[in-house]
């Protein structure tokens, strides 16, 4: 293990839920529901990427619904906390000189919003956000691109992640990867290489034990 690259949403600060909560919030303009099933095709995903699903399976106006699920978001995301876990484990690595990176499916503005608000910007190597890459996760794009960034051969990674997609993105790119299981949200992360409930399992004798 070379270095630690770390997901965003849902692992360092508890936001899938409100993406989710943001969906909903937006379909019932439309007296839209979304099953159980559905939900899960929301999360660790880009609107975008479920776009054609629900455009199939439903007649609204997309760019009406973005346009009130982005409010929608903006205003829960103000209020998301921070997973104090995660917090402490990046500067435990980022004291022991360990190279860390930050690969997100969200913008570079609120990524920074996160990262500046949590003190740890500056320990991160590289902050790599939807605006550097063209493939979104479950593609392998973001993390290769991230390897790159930080001179290493992929499997030299490890990425901690808590979607089915982020798991899926990170083993696509030849990564190790540690999924953070999340409840609520339910995902299929059985690709992990390891699974823990939280980042307070993790240290440095787990990680190169990988």
């Amino acid at each position: 293990m070379k270095a630690v690259i770390f997901d965003r949403d849902g692992v360092i600060i508890d936001s899938e839920t409100l993406h989710i909560d943001s969906v909903i919030k937006a379909f019932d303009t439309f007296n839209i529901k979304i099953t159980e099933e559905e939900k899960k095709l929301i999360i660790g995903r880009h609107p975008e990427d479920y776009k054609k699903f629900f455009i199939n399976k439903n007649n609204f106006q997309y760019d009406k619904f973005r346009e009130i699920q982005r409010k929608e978001f903006r205003e829960l995301f103000k209020s998301a906390s921070l997973f104090k876990e995660t917090i402490t484990l990046i500067k435990k690595l980022y004291e022991l000189k360990i190279p860390l990176a930050l690969t997100t499916s969200a913008g570079i503005k609120s990524t920074l919003e996160v990262v500046e608000n949590a003190n740890i910007k500056n320990m991160f190597n590289f902050i790599i956000t939807s605006e550097d890459y063209n493939q979104r996760k479950p593609h392998p794009e973001p993390y290769l691109i991230t390897a790159k960034k930080l001179k290493l051969n992929p499997k030299d990674c490890i990425v901690i992640e808590d979607s089915y997609v982020g798991v899926e993105s990170a083993k696509n790119a030849g990564m190790k990867c540690i999924a953070i299981s999340n409840k609520l949200t339910n995902q299929d992360l059985s690709k992990a290489d390891l699974i823990v409930n939280s980042a307070k399992e993790i240290n440095i004798d787990l990680l190169n034990q990988l």
